[in-house]
């Protein structure tokens, strides 16, 4: 997290607010990975978030992918779409999403995915990949 007042936009304002301040600059490279770090963690409450939940904003989340009729690669490339499509709209520091299927490494209940995206922090952009893990229908963060 950005811990001096004169820092980087790119952290939710919660963040920002609960951060004590210290003096001094961290630098481009504290600030953007302060950013990334910071859109991990609201991707994550993002991923995990089901629509209705939020009163707010209904139509905020994933829907439940558990349905056992779609087949496994219509399964994948719809969770792809739904996530692009989820992070496009509720995490406005990201521009220009790419989502892609990772090998599963020897395990069919957990499905893996890689986000691709251009991070808009403060007036400077940055490339990030994050890597995502659907198991037990949770995401999570691997990098």
């Amino acid at each position: 997290m950005n811990r001096h007042s004169g820092g980087v936009f790119g952290n939710r304002l919660f963040e920002r607010l609960s951060a004590p301040e210290q003096p001094g600059d961290l630098g481009r490279e504290a600030d953007v990975a302060d950013a990334i770090e910071s859109i991990k963690r609201h991707l994550v409450d993002l991923l995990n978030s089901h629509p209705g939940h939020s009163e707010c904003a209904p139509e905020l989340g994933l829907l439940d992918f558990n349905d056992a009729t779609i087949g496994v690669l219509d399964l994948e490339l719809n969770i792809q779409r739904a996530i692009r499509q989820c992070i496009e709209r509720f995490e406005p520091r990201v521009r220009r999403v790419d989502v892609e299927s990772l090998p599963r490494d020897g395990d069919p209940l957990q499905l893996r995915f890689q986000v691709h995206a251009t991070l808009e922090i403060g007036r400077d952009s940055a490339e990030a990949t994050i890597d995502l893990l659907l198991n037990n229908k949770r995401y999570q963060c691997l990098n």
